[in-house]
């Protein structure tokens, strides 16, 4: 009786135990903290509402390619051991992925950047077929690149810093963007020829989730958890309307008075079509 009740009063205050802290080192790719800094505010938000003292730090990675970064996730390398990218089922097989959509699929809706003197001759663009006789410029190896040549649209790929200043010598048409990105990134300092191309988007059922090495799982459910609950309290609500790239989004995005061109999506799985209706953004939606 007496090795009963020490054994439970040692579970008890294992129980009551703080959970232990850990510090999450996220891989930032092109290591443009500005253009990210809705993703890292999410970040933030989960370790804010999960359990135990959290760190972040935030690593840099402005010339490492994105498969080398999954690669260094996936041998969990010492440098990084979160990463937010956008999905694809070799992630979701290879690694942990939280399946909480980061972006509340704005990422799937992408608006084009565009040469100023180019405008008039591209901005009839309002179809599928007329997209496919044009070439998008995107990123080496990013995952939505599947997607897009799957519709038939022809792309001109590179990594991600040189794709601006292809874009102005005309390697490529049109440089597809987040609709939460394209701000931003057009107000930098020497795209002043550079536009959006109006009355047309893109949209795809997609989205950065968050990944960690199948070796933490710790990692994992400390990020779950508190995504969880920063929906449950309304905070994650909250700062998804008010963050200003958001904001940008879906103010000066006018989803409303685009035309939508809805893209096939030929790999999904069954988990991503589980993640309920609650976690996604809809462009009929008053956020």
């Amino acid at each position: 009786m007496l090795w009963y009740r020490l054994g439970l009063i040692g579970v008890c205050a294992w129980l009551t135990l703080p959970a232990a802290a850990a510090t999450f080192r996220v891989g930032l790719l092109h290591g443009d903290a500005e253009v990210f800094d809705y993703e890292l505010s999410v970040i933030r938000l989960a370790l804010d509402h999960a359990p135990g003292p959290q760190t972040l730090e935030v690593v840099p990675l402005p010339k490492v390619p994105q498969n080398r970064v999954f690669a260094m996730l996936h041998e969990a390398h010492p440098k990084i051991n979160v990463f937010f990218s956008g999905y694809s089922p070799e992630r979701e097989e290879s690694l942990l992925q939280v399946n909480i959509p980061m972006t509340r699929g704005l990422l799937g809706y992408r608006l084009f950047a565009v040469r100023k003197d180019r405008m008039a001759e591209l901005s009839p663009i309002d179809t599928l077929y007329e997209l496919q006789q044009v070439t998008v410029g995107s990123g080496t190896g990013w995952p939505e690149n599947r997607i897009l040549e799957h519709n038939g649209i022809k792309l001109v790929t590179s990594q991600y810093e040189n794709l601006w200043r292809m874009l102005e010598y005309q390697r490529f048409d049109l440089f597809h963007r987040g609709i939460q990105e394209i701000f931003t990134e057009l107000a930098k300092p020497g795209r002043d020829n550079l536009a959006m191309l109006p009355g047309v988007a893109l949209a795809m059922r997609y989205d950065y989730f968050l990944y960690v090495s199948k070796s933490r799982p710790d990692l994992h459910d400390i990020l779950k958890q508190g995504l969880m609950k920063a929906y449950d309290d309304g905070s994650f609500m909250d700062n998804f309307r008010h963050h200003p790239a958001n904001r940008a989004a879906l103010d000066q995005g006018e989803l409303d008075k685009r035309q939508i061109i809805w893209l096939e999506t030929p790999e999904t799985s069954r988990t991503l079509d589980q993640i309920p209706d609650r976690y996604w953004h809809l462009p009929s939606q008053q956020e």
